[in-house]
């Protein structure tokens, strides 16, 4: 500081336990700030601010930077770039992000530690650290509204499991591990997405419209009045209900506006009634029913219970559904599917039926991630099936009883051997009090809390990869925030979905109206060489937009390389090999282009030895990630052009190189590449 004060910085604050004083200053209080924002024309009171760089215990690097305007020598000062940073940057990559606090630039500082209301949006191109940012926020949130955080939580939303491995050290580092990841194929507790749809069917699913295809599904399962029903009671009688006393009563149950499942039970109640009621009235003139009174109905009601054939008519008129069964009836049934999806063309229909995938041999079903917000919207119709419930809780009071009847017990003995002189017990608890203290409370975090109730509601979302969120996912997110405190971070040239987005109002649509946003405009990762290569694919994609400004050059170009197509996955594995026995550490991944076949992708995975510092995927797959060496195999399709989806994964393989950039290819490159 320039009064001569030094204050360290770290991850986390460390006080002295003797003397209370102060050793390191936790980085997310507000005293650390100017470390992240201060420069030589606006020092904010700084002096000097420096980098201590360690392994283990020993200290291998010190970079100081003068913020002294005074001590700078000319020209200088617009120098931005520290010696810190640009080792950060450039070390190999490890398969784990690592933190950034050391190195957190100005533009960074302000969205990580920007107010936690409202809907947060951050655009960033390749490298900019739109991820580092979203954690390092999540961290600063956690730290700056405890007490509030600690409750409800923070979700953090990843694009795939793989990413999700990725990024899992950087919370914990910093000393937050409350924080839930996830994805949108594990959104739902007991789902979990086992595959991905193609783009056109994935857009179909994501269209807000589903919601109310889903709705329609739930309608058409209450109380269908199409025809009369005719129940054979095992009393002997036969009773009739028409049309309009189906309607009749359907009606009513809407009115309560209950989820579907928890309606039941008042469903049962008023169906037994209706039927009473019907039988009483046609048995008007018995000597046994000389009138209709509210009491005789009741105890007919009551007596059907254990009805059979009357249990049979409302689990079919009312049935429990699971979110699984209403989705899979739905795409089973032409007819139903037809009748839910209105607006939708034959062929839309058609790929949704198509999508659906049977149970496995053991049960299981298999969805992809793009049902899971449409196995959540049928969620929050259907509710939870009560009736376990209510066996729980009866279970429970028995089981209440007995530990009251214990408690007693123990009591008693306590009584007959701590009497005092003058004949009083010693013991003050009561045999209630004993009982409530062996009961097991509720000491899960809130992390496994959230984790098994699709009911819960968080502090916070943080979404990376937003670009690629459909409506329908957007709107199972916001049922878990109705809030709306998000921040989604993303880069609307990488969005992998069928139809094109021209910005992020397309995206968010009608359901998030305000937010602000910041922007991320330096490349901090991928070499200005290999961001030169993928100019020409952002190009195509968006013909006004410009690669982010990257901060350092390699002055190695990106490799094109033209191979038999027998021989892409040799050659690929030959690269791989190389580079793992070539160096000591970095990481290699060989990402599978649009051109590559099936086949050709299973062969090379079957070919490819296992090793950590290797990996293999689609565009797809590595959203998010970075390595050292890209070798992109196969990246055009022969004979026809690539699709906007296709260009816009191909821009995402070509940036994540943090070093050096290979394109194998058989036929000619795609346009904008080479």
């Amino acid at each position: 500081m320039l009064n001569e004060e030094s204050w360290f910085i770290g991850r986390m604050g460390i006080t002295d336990p003797a003397s209370k004083d102060t050793l390191l200053i936790d980085w997310r209080a507000p005293v650390s700030r100017p470390f992240y924002t201060a420069t030589p024309l606006q020092p904010e009171g700084t002096a000097d601010r420096s980098t201590i760089e360690s392994k283990g215990w020993d200290i291998t690097r010190v970079s100081t930077e003068s913020l002294d305007p005074l001590r700078i020598p000319e020209g200088a000062a617009s120098v931005g770039v520290s010696n810190a940073l640009m080792t950060a940057v450039s070390q190999h990559r490890t398969g784990r992000m690592n933190d950034i606090v050391a190195t957190i630039q100005r533009e960074q500082d302000n969205i990580i530690r920007s107010e936690l209301r409202g809907t947060l949006l951050v655009q960033g191109g390749p490298g900019t650290g739109k991820t580092a940012v979203a954690l390092h926020r999540a961290a600063f949130l956690l730290y700056e509204h405890r007490e509030r955080l600690s409750r409800s939580g923070v979700l953090i939303v990843g694009p795939n499991p793989t990413f999700l491995r990725y990024i899992g050290n950087v919370l914990p580092s910093l000393g937050e591990d409350s924080a839930i990841l996830t994805t949108i194929g594990d959104l739902l507790p007991g789902i979990t997405a086992d595959r991905h749809d193609d783009p056109a069917t994935a857009e179909i699913k994501g269209r807000l419209v589903m919601a109310q295809a889903i709705k329609r599904a739930v309608e058409r399962r209450q109380v269908s009045t199409q025809q009369p029903v005719t129940i054979p009671l095992e009393s002997g009688d036969d009773v009739t209900l028409s049309s309009a006393h189906l309607a009749d009563l359907r009606t009513q149950m809407r009115r309560l506006r209950r989820p579907h499942n928890p309606a039941r039970t008042v469903f049962e109640n008023r169906f037994r009634r209706l039927v009473a009621t019907r039988v009483l009235s046609s048995k008007r003139l018995s000597t046994v029913y000389s009138a209709n009174s509210a009491e005789d109905v009741a105890d007919l009601a009551h007596e059907l219970a254990d009805d059979d054939r009357v249990t049979a008519t409302i689990d079919r008129l009312w049935p429990i559904l699971t979110p699984g069964e209403l989705l899979r009836g739905l795409w089973t049934d032409p007819r139903e599917l037809a009748a839910c999806t209105p607006g939708f063309s034959r062929e839309e229909r058609a790929a949704l039926a198509a999508s659906y995938r049977p149970a496995d041999a053991g049960g299981r079903a298999s969805w992809s991630d793009s049902d899971v917000p449409l196995l959540d919207e049928a969620q929050e119709l259907l509710g939870n099936d009560p009736r376990p419930e209510l066996r729980a809780a009866a279970r429970r009071r028995a089981g209440e009883a007995q530990q009251l009847q214990y408690a007693q017990g123990v009591l008693d003995i306590i009584s007959d051997t701590t009497t005092d002189d003058s004949g009083q017990a010693g013991s003050s608890v009561s045999a209630q009090q004993l009982a409530e203290r062996q009961q097991q409370s509720d000491n899960r975090t809130v992390a496994e809390r959230a984790g098994t109730d699709e009911t819960w509601t968080y502090g916070h979302i943080i979404v990376d990869e937003a670009q690629e969120l459909t409506p329908m996912a957007l709107r199972s997110l916001i049922r878990r925030c109705p809030m709306q405190s998000m921040t989604l971070v993303g880069d609307i040239h990488q969005a992998s979905v069928a139809v094109g987005r021209a910005n992020w109002d397309s995206i968010l649509g009608t359901q998030v109206r305000r937010y602000r946003r910041e922007d991320l405009t330096v490349n901090y990762r991928t070499p200005a060489e290999v961001m030169a290569a993928a100019a020409g694919v952002l190009r195509v994609i968006d013909p006004n937009e410009r690669p982010s400004a990257a901060i350092r050059s390699t002055g190695r170009a990106p490799v094109f390389t033209r191979v038999p197509v027998d021989a892409l996955v040799p050659r690929a594995v030959a690269e791989a090999s190389r580079f793992v026995a070539d160096t000591g550490e970095g990481t290699v991944a060989i990402i599978a282009g649009i051109g590559m076949p099936a086949p050709a992708l299973t062969s090379l995975r079957e070919s490819l030895p296992v090793h950590e510092r290797v990996w293999l995927g689609t565009p797809r797959d590595a959203k998010g990630l970075e390595f050292d060496r890209v070798l992109l195999v196969e990246p055009g399709v022969a004979g026809r052009v690539l699709t906007a989806p296709e260009y816009r994964d191909l821009y995402v393989a070509l940036s994540r190189a943090t070093q050096d950039l290979v394109v194998l290819f058989s036929g000619e490159l795609p346009e904008g590449l080479g």
